[in-house]
């Protein structure tokens, strides 16, 4: 064998260990109750947008009211271990939503199911 192909031999399980690690590292982004505690009667837009981001959904009410919707998922899994890319850990994966309504530009009230 030559010399780069033993090299190459070498380096893989190394290459493949640091893309499982890469995917492991990606995150979902969670609302939770304290985040949206800091949401309080009478603020603006701007805050909201500052703390939560763009909404999935901005829904007319009426002529003032507008409801913004954020849906994300919370990902649960069980350790374990794994061989190179396979992956058999269970996984508990549930969907939910955030809600803020505003009149005039001001919210009303913050809450997620």
């Amino acid at each position: 064998m030559t010399r780069c192909a033993v090299l190459l031999l070498l380096c893989l399980p190394g290459a493949l260990a640091a893309c499982r690690t890469s995917a492991l590292s990606t995150k979902n982004i969670v609302i939770s109750t304290t985040t949206l505690d800091q949401i309080e009667k009478g603020c603006g837009r701007r805050f909201v947008l500052a703390l939560l981001g763009e909404p999935m959904q901005k829904i007319e009410l009426g002529s003032e009211r507008e409801l913004w919707t954020w849906g994300y998922r919370e990902t649960e899994s069980a350790s374990g271990s794994s061989v190179l890319i396979i992956d058999n850990r269970p996984r508990t994966e549930t969907s939910h939503a955030a809600y803020v309504e505003f009149d005039d530009g001001k919210v009303v009230r913050a809450w997620r199911d």
